[in-house]
């Protein structure tokens, strides 16, 4: 006697929709970016990528990555070498998961410092949506793991960083009133997080996640009329005079730094927008700005402008973009990260005496 017409719908469609998460499992586990546990770590008070850990990216370049010790990225055997470092600080252009470990900055420093004849090993602690300001607050936090500094190398991918009043959630600000001030504002991982992030990680729950992620920022509108405006922030006056709190911002580096200090800006130029290949830096007036505070301040300011330029024009690549992405934008590729590496490695060299004096 055949089966009802209704079981064999549903029959059907139970194994259609099998079928289906097995193909969203396979394919996530192999396109979708892994999903990164955190653990805390008592001895820097944060909580950072767990350690022994491994990642993938897919969505912007193709690169898979090893967490090490303090959550750090590409460490030698996952462990922080001996001996007087270079530190890259910064955000997901520092964190660099768009690239293998062996081509992120801090790595190819550590190549190219050792070709060079010099002792000196690259250290990238980099998350992204990090700013300037997050970054003061970790090198005092990661200060007694580092040891030796030789350089901190604070990465600037945008040079708003270094404007004031500009918080953003979960994110440390810099405040000009009532006196410049700046405030932590760390947001620990939820519960839900810390308890199934492994074992997503584990079981190649990448495809759930996201669809999670999806869900979390839908938003439903129920009723008629138009949507929501969001309300242009108040237009800083042009005349505004930023000196004295940028002297206090470099002062706050140098004190939280353990050893000289380094602005390192990488402005998107070249870039590719509306078919044209844009030249010149939106920012480049404030940059200069804030390079001439720093020369004020007894620091230096690198702004790799140029060396985009004159490499682009010489090879015809952009140090941003990949193949499953647009070129001129995004994160830095192999080829904005080894530019990077090499402009610190001249910098070093050209003042050998002051920073690796015994």
């Amino acid at each position: 006697m055949s089966q009802p017409h209704g079981a064999q719908s549903l029959r059907h469609w139970l194994i259609g929709l099998a079928l289906s998460l097995a193909l969203a499992w396979a394919a996530g586990a192999v396109f979708l970016d892994t999903v990164q546990p955190v653990a805390f770590d008592p001895q820097i008070g944060r909580y950072v990528a767990m350690p022994g850990t491994t990642s993938r990216t897919r969505g912007e370049g193709w690169a898979s990555s090893n967490v090490g010790e303090h959550g750090i990225r590409g460490l030698p055997g996952g462990k922080l070498p001996a001996g007087p470092k270079v530190v890259f600080w910064g955000d997901s252009f520092v964190e660099g998961v768009q690239v293998d470990d062996a081509d992120r900055m801090a790595q190819v420093f550590t190549s190219l410092s050792h070709t060079a004849g010099l002792n000196l090993t690259g250290v990238g602690i980099g998350h992204g949506g990090d700013t300037l300001i997050d970054n003061i607050f970790k090198a005092s936090d990661y200060a007694s793991a580092l040891g030796s500094v030789a350089l901190n190398v604070y990465f600037l991918g945008r040079i708003s960083d270094v404007l004031p009043d500009s918080p953003r959630p979960c994110r440390a600000a810099f405040y000009s009133t009532p006196e410049p001030h700046l405030r932590r504002n760390d947001c620990p991982p939820s519960d839900l997080a810390l308890r199934f992030a492994p074992a997503l990680r584990s079981l190649e729950g990448a495809s759930a996640f996201a669809a999670y992620l999806k869900l979390q920022a839908l938003r439903l509108r129920l009723a008629s009329g138009p949507g929501g405006t969001k309300q242009a922030p108040d237009a800083k006056a042009e005349a505004q005079d930023l000196a004295p709190l940028w002297d206090f911002l470099i002062a706050e580096v140098r004190r939280a730094s353990p050893g000289p200090v380094l602005f390192l800006y990488a402005p998107n130029v070249p870039a590719l927008t509306t078919g044209c290949v844009r030249t010149v830096d939106p920012d480049a007036a404030t940059a200069e700005a804030f390079a001439a505070a720093c020369q004020r301040n007894g620091v230096v300011f690198l702004n790799l402008g140029t060396i985009f330029m004159t490499t682009f024009e010489s090879t015809g690549r952009f140090q941003s973009g990949f193949f499953n992405s647009p070129p001129g934008t995004g994160h830095l590729n192999e080829d904005g990260h080894r530019l990077v590496a090499q402009a610190v490695l001249q910098y070093i060299k050209e003042n050998r005496d002051a920073l690796l004096a015994p």
